[in-house]
């Protein structure tokens, strides 16, 4: 009754999906299910702050961390109906003002995608690439980061006016690269297994075994077919470039 009331904003985690009719005119609608205590949390797409208002948008979400204010309670039923959008509009107008860049802050995770996470930062959604989550190659976020968890980033750009944020979380993370030549040297052959086919560079991408570092790696055209997802290959390491982070060589063989 206070959040209905005197806009207090309260948080739960998503823990399931329903449909439901609600005060709606010859339509259900699909809601996101929040516990607070002992009350049942409906919070329906549309007050959820999602583009495309379906299910597989909010299956995305399950586990996230949310605020969200009552709108309605139904006493009998022992439900309430709440509005996400509501709680990050009112949470924005009170927080961003205070953030300024290089501010470093704790944000919720939202939804993972591949290669991406979306975080909550005081009321807004924003998009974190995965070159900015860590150091090192990522082939899925979905391997590393799950909603509900909390990552700690740093405030590379604010711009309200513009709706403009951008994050970073490798910052926090011990970059690999600084010490590379303690492992790998030009020249030096080593083994690795084959992770990825990138599609803006012919190669594949390998993940060396003595280290977590990727490389870009040339397939030779004597090779006459490309090494398979997951296979034990040698390469050849032809250039290292720690301040770009990239490694470069070419296909010795593959393991068999």
């Amino acid at each position: 009754m206070r959040s209905r009331e005197e806009k207090r904003i309260l948080t739960g985690k998503i823990t399931g999906i329903e449909d439901e009719y609600y005060k709606l005119k010859n339509e259900n609608i699909s809601c996101a299910i929040l516990w607070y205590e002992d009350i049942k949390i409906l919070i329906p797409s549309s007050h959820l702050g999602i583009t495309k208002t379906n299910k597989s948008v909010i299956r995305g979400m399950l586990g996230a961390e949310i605020d969200f204010l009552v709108m309605e309670i139904d006493e009998i039923s022992n439900l309430a109906i709440g509005s996400r959008v509501d709680a990050m509009e009112l949470r924005a107008k009170i927080e961003l003002p205070k953030l300024k860049q290089n501010d470093t802050v704790k944000v919720r995770i939202i939804a993972v995608g591949v290669k991406h996470i979306i975080v909550e930062l005081y009321g807004k959604e924003v998009k974190i690439n995965a070159e900015n989550l860590q150091h090192t190659y990522i082939l899925n976020c979905k391997d590393y980061y799950i909603p509900g968890d909390f990552v700690k980033v740093r405030i590379k750009r604010i711009d309200i006016e513009n709706n403009i944020y951008e994050l970073d979380a490798k910052c926090f993370l011990e970059n690999p690269f600084k010490n590379i030549r303690k492992y790998i040297t030009e020249n030096g052959e080593y083994t690795g297994k084959v992770i990825a086919f990138p599609k803006k560079n012919s190669g594949i991408i390998v993940q060396l075994d003595i280290t977590n570092v990727t490389c870009l790696i040339r397939v030779p055209a004597r090779f006459n077919l490309y090494p398979h997802y997951l296979d034990k290959v040698l390469i050849k390491v032809s250039e290292i470039k720690e301040d770009r982070k990239q490694i470069y060589g070419f296909l010795m063989r593959v393991i068999k």
